[in-house]
């Protein structure tokens, strides 16, 4: 991959159908016009997503009442003495419900669309979650060992130096004991101010309840997709076959399914909405989220992560301290080694061992935790994320937001014809011309010795 490739990939680029849907009219329920910037806490905010997911339902429940009128006038009208051709209405309704079905299909590609994107986000997290975990796994690591070595094994190895060495040579080591303990209480409060600056933070509840929403929407509108699907395949089946009560049963049916078209439109018109003002800017959002738990310059560093950059300021700093800390460590335990190595006493090999034992884990822990701090691998998932809700998803909840709408107005369009069609194929009334030249024409009994008297 390319330099330019590469910086690409870690770069979140808004689309441009964000930019359009984030201009969008916000108005609460009292009318007035609310901020677009992203608040989900806001109940000024909240209260105007819902009035734009009211709108398409309230635009149905008017169709629906204006339908039933109509319905029913035709129901109480006069019965024509004649029927009328219905060819023509029945073509029309052929091509509007042919057109709805293939409308239908940029739907279940954008809720495929959707569930990709979400499942990018949901990984990008799980990665990071793990990462964080890792780090505050490793820390608490670290400071058990720093713990073990102040207080322990560099106590145990004084113990061995006041019994086996001479009043100057214990001066001079106690000396260096003394140097070794420093080292790693300092190292310990430099792991400490990490610590402090990165409470325990879990990720998984996002990606449970991520999962979770996402099934049920997913599912919910797969059913709702299909749904529309059976009843233009029930109302087809009704006007080839021209009968009369399934065309009835066809037209109930579809004010159910008015319902369920213009009830999800309400939805997406909503959830993409909020969805826009989400991803027009998402660092401002993760940065007031986090900052509650994090210092938000520590958030900052690690959404932007400039070209060059490894770990926050902060972070670089103590480690880098922790880092040199366990390395005077190791220089004062080589003196201490060369000091005594003239005596040969054995008794010191063991907690000599144990201390240099416990600062080789603590400079691979370090090391450790560095990479697990790099602000370039946060960083890259967090772009991961971004990109799969605000890229992919995105642009399968603008198929969804346009397939739903449209495949509405075409079953509005059929809900208007079918009950003109219903009543052209009603049965015929009146009488049907006889030819009477027929012979095979049923002929009336004669008449003609009806009423004369027979002789006597």
């Amino acid at each position: 991959m390319s330099e330019l490739e590469a910086t690409d990939s870690e770069t979140y680029i808004k689309e441009w159908f964000v930019d359009i849907l984030h201009q969008f009219p916000h108005v609460d329920f009292s009318f007035k016009t609310v901020n677009s910037t992203f608040k989900p806490d806001s109940i000024s905010y909240r209260e105007a997503v819902f009035f734009l997911c009211s709108l398409p339902v309230i635009w149905c429940v008017i169709f629906l009442l204006l339908t039933s009128c109509c319905l029913c006038l035709q129901c109480i009208r006069k019965p024509p003495q004649k029927t009328d051709k219905s060819t023509c209405l029945r073509v029309s309704l052929f091509i509007i419900i042919f057109l709805s079905i293939g409308i239908l299909t940029p739907g279940f590609y954008g809720n495929e669309q959707t569930s990709k994107g979400v499942g990018k986000f949901v990984e990008a997290v799980k990665d990071t979650n793990e990462t964080i975990t890792e780090a505050v796994d490793t820390l608490g690591t670290l400071n058990d060992l720093a713990k073990s070595i102040s207080e322990r094994s560099v106590l145990a190895l004084e113990n061995v130096i006041r019994q086996y060495t001479n009043e100057s040579v214990r001066t001079s080591l106690e000396s260096l004991t003394n140097d070794i303990t420093e080292a790693a209480k300092k190292a310990r409060g430099d792991v400490a101010s990490i610590r402090l600056a990165t409470p325990n933070i879990t990720l998984y509840y996002i990606v449970q309840d991520t999962t979770d929403y996402e099934f049920y929407r997913w599912i919910g509108t797969v059913v709702a997709l299909c749904f529309t699907l059976g009843v233009l395949l029930l109302i087809l089946i009704a006007i080839w076959q021209k009968s009369k009560c399934i065309v009835m049963l066809s037209i109930f049916i579809g004010f159910l399914t008015l319902l369920v078209i213009w009830g999800s439109a309400g939805f997406y018109l909503g959830g993409t909405v909020a969805g826009a003002d989400l991803c027009y800017d998402p660092d401002l959002f993760v940065e007031n989220v986090t900052s509650q738990k994090v210092d938000r310059a520590i958030v900052k560093a690690y959404i932007e992560c400039p070209l060059g950059s490894t770990d926050p300021d902060m972070f670089s700093q103590n480690i880098k301290m922790a880092r040199d800390a366990v390395t005077q460590a190791n220089n004062t335990l080589y003196k201490i080694k060369a000091i005594v190595k003239p005596f040969n006493i054995p008794q010191l090999m063991e907690p000599m061992r144990r201390v240099a034992e416990e600062l080789e884990y603590c400079s691979g822990n370090i090391t450790v935790l560095a990479e697990d701090l790099d602000c370039r691998e946060i960083h890259k998932n967090y772009i991961q994320a971004v990109q799969g809700i605000c890229n992919t998803s995105m642009l399968g909840l603008v198929f969804i937001l346009l397939c739903l709408p449209v495949s509405g107005l075409m079953f509005i369009l059929t809900m208007c014809l079918l009950p003109r069609f219903w009543r052209l194929i009603g049965k015929k009334r009146g009488y049907r011309p006889v030819d009477d030249a027929d012979p095979f024409c049923p002929r009336p009994p004669p008449y003609n010795g009806i009423g004369r008297q027979e002789p006597l």
